[in-house]
């Protein structure tokens, strides 16, 4: 069989194909476990913070958890819980953002008249730009912030509002489509929460 001939070719091509999908599935198969554990530690931590604890290194993360939501229902849309004798609303969500979906989990006091915490599970937002909705000084601003009324998230400061009383918080510069993105999800979700605990009067 001539190696410039076509079935030659074919024949190469077919069997480094199948090596590569084979090697492809291994190490599909031998980290499967790995990237569950991590996506669960990582919406675990999510929920932690927008209820408002204090995450770090040395937390055990899976412990404070289960003793933070002990009744936790993944079906549910919100869980409750108590942290530091306040009564906590915490809700995972989603929404599009310029390049894909965002996901995340915020949490509101139980009148639903403030946010206690916020934080970003996943996206896909541009690197340097709208991905800087994972920074900490963006996801910060909303703890505490006034949202009775909904949240807007401001075009131009881009350092971080300080007012947590103004219902506001700075957008990134020059990612004002992910940053009205964030700003609808936000009040989406909190309108969600009005509308399945009947108004801000819990």
């Amino acid at each position: 069989m001539k190696k410039s001939g076509l079935v030659y070719t074919v024949i190469v091509s077919v069997v480094f194909s199948f090596l590569f999908v084979f090697l492809l599935s291994l190490a599909y198969g031998a980290t499967k476990g790995k990237v569950e554990e991590n996506q669960r530690l990582t919406e675990a931590r999510a929920y932690l913070v927008a209820a408002g604890i204090t995450v770090d290194d040395d937390m055990d993360i899976e412990a404070s958890f289960n003793s933070t939501f002990p009744d936790f229902d993944s079906n549910s849309p919100y869980q409750t819980t108590t942290v530091n004798g306040r009564s906590v609303i915490v809700s995972p969500f989603q929404g599009n953002g310029l390049w894909g979906t965002i996901t995340g989990v915020i949490g509101m006091t139980s009148n639903l008249q403030r946010i206690v915490g916020f934080e970003i599970v996943s996206h896909v937002e541009t690197p340097g730009l709208g991905g800087r909705i994972d920074e900490a000084w963006f996801k910060n601003q909303f703890k505490g912030e006034y949202a009775a009324n909904g949240i807007v998230v401001k075009h131009g400061g881009g350092g971080g509002d300080k007012d947590p009383d103004n219902g506001m918080v700075d957008g990134i510069t020059g990612a004002s489509r992910t940053s009205d993105s964030v700003q609808t999800i936000v009040n989406q979700q909190i309108d969600k929460l009005k509308s399945e605990l009947g108004g801000t009067d819990q």
